[in-house]
């Protein structure tokens, strides 16, 4: 009877303890927006068919422009960038991954580094506080975004969904100057510490999107400044809109010089997939080698909108180099493609 009696005690504080309710944390995440030259094919080559690169097109300044990204820091000194994991450099031209769980509380520190007011809101978070207006050239700013339970994946969706931040000025200069990061929000009670499912052994985020230079505000920098314009094209040729100045790329990379992105067979992992609000940013995002779960479907090709998301699971079994690409054919044609490998 008495050991009964303890069971039923044990039994009972472990049920009391399932039901305490998540750890709430606060993370913070030191951003600087930084104006960095981009190289949308830095290899020099089409390394997906070991090619050379398409001849330059009249009008365009070449492979590299200036844009304004947003990079993490180490701390409010904003001296040094915070160390990119190896595994971590597919992210290209996106700004820092940021996690939270619901529940959780996301502080930013920015540094505005470039010649641009601008800020730094996010999609589907509640902004707690913000500076009152977009911080100068040079000013800096601590920004509060709670992740409440309407931030978190719904009743059909898995244990985690992706937001993007962006600043709050989203009109289309300021938007294809390159100002885009991912946000992962996890389900409570399913979260590891540092903000990840659970459930996903490994994860990616990639941006199919499309960047018209020609609409930058940083284009009449990229004009000026033969590092990207060796060639010395005109601005009034530049500047043609969705002209040859305009890229599609996964993560600001073509051609497949995204970093080989590595799989092991058997893991559980998740592809997190957005696209721009440019009106033609429409993709069918493609695996070869290997399907995906996606809104409960098997598939290999799945449908991206414009300025939409998706996420899909995969469980690898097919050993070997395959690629992810854009199905659209002039996206394709475009260099809307990168490899990943499966390893045992």
């Amino acid at each position: 009877m008495k050991a009964a009696l303890v069971a039923l005690a044990a039994g009972a504080v472990l049920a009391a303890s399932l039901a305490q309710p998540a750890m709430a944390r606060e993370r913070t995440y030191f951003v600087a927006a930084d104006d960095v030259i981009w190289n949308y094919a830095p290899s020099g080559t089409n390394l997906v068919n070991a090619t050379a690169l398409p001849p330059l097109s009249h009008g365009q300044l070449g492979w590299s422009y200036h844009k304004l990204l947003y990079r993490e820091y180490t701390d409010a000194t904003f001296r040094a960038l915070a160390p990119l994991a190896t595994d971590h450099r597919y992210l290209g031209f996106l700004g820092p991954l940021m996690r939270a769980e619901v529940g959780d509380t996301i502080v930013v520190v920015l540094k505005n580094h470039t010649k641009q007011p601008l800020d730094i809101a996010p999609h589907g978070l509640v902004v707690v506080s913000a500076p009152s207006k977009p911080l100068a050239p040079g000013g800096a700013g601590t920004y509060r975004w709670a992740v409440t339970g309407h931030a978190g994946p719904g009743p059909s969706d898995d244990s985690s969904f992706l937001w993007t931040y962006t600043p709050s000025n989203r009109t289309s200069g300021m938007m294809a100057s390159g100002l885009i990061g991912p946000i992962i929000v996890t389900r409570r009670g399913m979260a590891r510490a540092d903000g990840s499912p659970t459930d996903v052994d490994r994860e990616f985020v990639i941006g199919f999107r499309e960047e018209d230079e020609s609409e930058s505000v940083t284009l009449p920098e990229s004009v000026a400044d033969t590092a990207t314009n060796p060639r010395h094209v005109p601005m009034k040729l530049a500047a043609i809109p969705f002209g040859t100045n305009a890229f599609v790329s996964l993560n600001g990379f073509e051609f497949g010089n995204m970093p080989m992105l590595t799989l092991h067979r058997g893991e559980r992992v998740r592809w997190y997939l957005f696209s721009s609000e440019s009106t033609f940013d429409f993709h069918a995002p493609t695996w070869t080698g290997n399907t995906v779960l996606w809104n409960g479907q098997r598939a290999d090709t799945i449908a991206l909108g414009v300025s939409d998301r998706a996420i899909a699971d995969m469980v690898p079994d097919a050993l070997g180099v395959w690629k992810i690409y854009c199905t659209l054919n002039i996206h394709l044609a475009g260099g809307m493609e990168a490899r990943y490998t499966v390893v045992p």
